[in-house]
């Protein structure tokens, strides 16, 4: 007669059976997301932080990198890239937004009137000790310095786009 051991409930966890991924972050439902949040009268770019699981998760920073930059009369060069700190924790089930009008702003070398271009995000979050990067949908924007007043979805992009990295 086999007497089960003490340990032997780990081998039933979901991270363990066999034909799933190997490490307990790619059991993780978290996804970044590009909205425009409305708050008197000013749109608002933000990127939600959607975690869907039951474990937190800590979110490092967000990368940010501009293509196909169409803007006239920059205050500044445009760099075309940004790294947006966050530093904080995303509970099981909550949603963190985060503003990135300053940083694609700047990016874009400060432009005094209307511009357009792709937005790429790419976020690193650390879950059970593990580092992980997650790259939110291809966007195009438009903007009139801080405020968004265009966001479409490009997913033709992505598939051009897979070999950048950030």
């Amino acid at each position: 007669m086999n007497i089960p051991s003490d340990r032997s409930w780990i081998h039933r966890l979901p991270w363990r059976r066999k034909g799933r991924d190997e490490t307990k972050a790619a059991q993780i439902k978290f996804r970044p997301e590009l909205q425009i949040i409305t708050e008197n009268g000013w749109a608002n770019l933000s990127l939600a932080l959607v975690n869907q699981s039951s474990f937190t998760v800590w979110i490092e920073h967000a990368n940010l990198a501009l293509a196909g930059l169409d803007a006239r009369f920059q205050a500044s060069n445009p760099t075309g890239h940004f790294k947006q700190q966050i530093l904080q924790n995303v509970g099981a089930k909550e949603t963190l937004n985060v503003s990135l009008a300053n940083a694609v702003y700047d990016a874009a070398g400060r432009p005094q009137g209307p511009y357009t271009c792709l937005l790429l995000v790419n976020v690193r979050y650390r879950v059970f000790d593990e580092w992980s990067d997650v790259r939110a949908a291809t966007c195009r924007i438009a903007m009139t310095a801080i405020n968004v007043t265009d966001l479409n979805g490009a997913r033709w992009y992505d598939k051009k786009m897979k070999t950048v990295t950030f």
